[in-house]
């Protein structure tokens, strides 16, 4: 029997999680929901499913085995509350939570929860990250020193009601992958933060600096500053470098006599992302990228916005 699932949340995003669960074999798209029910009808038109303005309603009615939770923010821990405690899985999207309170409360609902948790830590399905983790392994730049991360773009999120700021929408990003390059936490993190652009909301610039054990370094750099979208990694070892490229996904692998790009297939990150959801929910087992690499992340960055330099 295929996963039926929901998604929570009719905006670009749950359109795109809509969009990909139907490529899905073993999932069946059966219900969308959001508060705005014309933005739910539209979506639900377009895919033949029903459409709902409550979770608890599109949970029970449509005995769902799963949802994925794509709402505004500052929303996001309480509609995956309410989920959880309808007793369904849930992969609920990026930043997850916006405070230690939110988070430390998720963390209890899922122990008491019988379902599947996953956070969409969508970047760790890009296969330039894959490959840049599989070089890493392989020793193809020696010893890891350090890390240089930028995300940027001219999109202040704010100005479609999201009340938080670029940290916990762009360097959650980076941070996440830093954990599963590094292989764990760091031991230290600080920032400097501003708020350069008018209007209320979070800041607009962030700079992460991060001490891991083994003393490597990283360096995570967001913004909501810059004309054009960047989002790249620069991997440094003893033995060379590995210049990764998200958007292209590209790794340019660097020594001090040659320089190569391996071949990597292209892939959609949330295809791979949603299909190995939908396993573990079939299989009824966790996942590793569950709810306690969504706790270490975070807390790392919580850590280091409390950590804030002052120039």
């Amino acid at each position: 029997m295929p996963v039926r699932v929901g998604v929570v949340g009719c905006g670009w995003f749950g359109s795109a999680h809509a969009r990909v669960y139907r490529t899905i074999g073993e999932a069946q798209l059966v219900a969308v929901m959001d508060i705005v029910e014309e933005n739910a009808k539209r979506l639900a038109e377009i895919y033949h499913v029903n459409h709902y303005t409550s979770i608890e309603e599109m949970i029970r009615k449509e005995s769902l085995d799963a949802v994925s939770i794509a709402v505004t923010p500052q929303y996001l821990f309480r509609a995956t509350k309410e989920a959880l405690e309808a007793g369904t899985s849930v992969l609920v999207e990026k930043p997850v939570v916006i405070s230690r309170e939110e988070l430390s409360n998720l963390e209890s609902l899922v122990k008491r929860a019988d379902g599947v948790f996953m956070p969409g830590f969508i970047e760790l399905f890009n296969p330039a990250v894959s490959m840049a983790k599989s070089l890493l392994d392989d020793e193809r730049i020696g010893k890891l020193l350090s890390i240089w991360s930028r995300r940027v773009g001219r999109l202040p999120k704010k100005s479609i009601g999201w009340r938080i700021g670029v940290s916990l929408d762009l360097a959650i990003h980076e941070m996440y992958v830093q954990h599963h390059i590094v292989g764990g936490a760091p031991s230290s993190v600080s920032s400097y933060t501003a708020k350069l652009l008018e209007g209320e909301g979070g800041e607009d610039l962030a700079i992460f600096l991060a001490r891991f054990p083994d003393g490597i370094v990283s360096t995570i750099e967001t913004n909501w500053l810059t004309p054009s979208g960047i989002r790249e990694a620069l991997i440094m070892g003893d033995g060379g470098s590995l210049i990764v490229n998200y958007p292209d996904q590209t790794v340019r692998i660097e020594s001090s006599d040659r320089i190569e790009q391996p071949r990597i297939r292209r892939k959609e990150p949330l295809q791979g992302e949603l299909a190995y959801f939908v396993e573990h929910v079939r299989k009824g087992s966790d996942p590793d990228i569950g709810i306690d690499l969504a706790k270490n992340v975070l807390n790392s960055l919580f850590e280091g916005l409390e950590n804030r330099l002052v120039f």
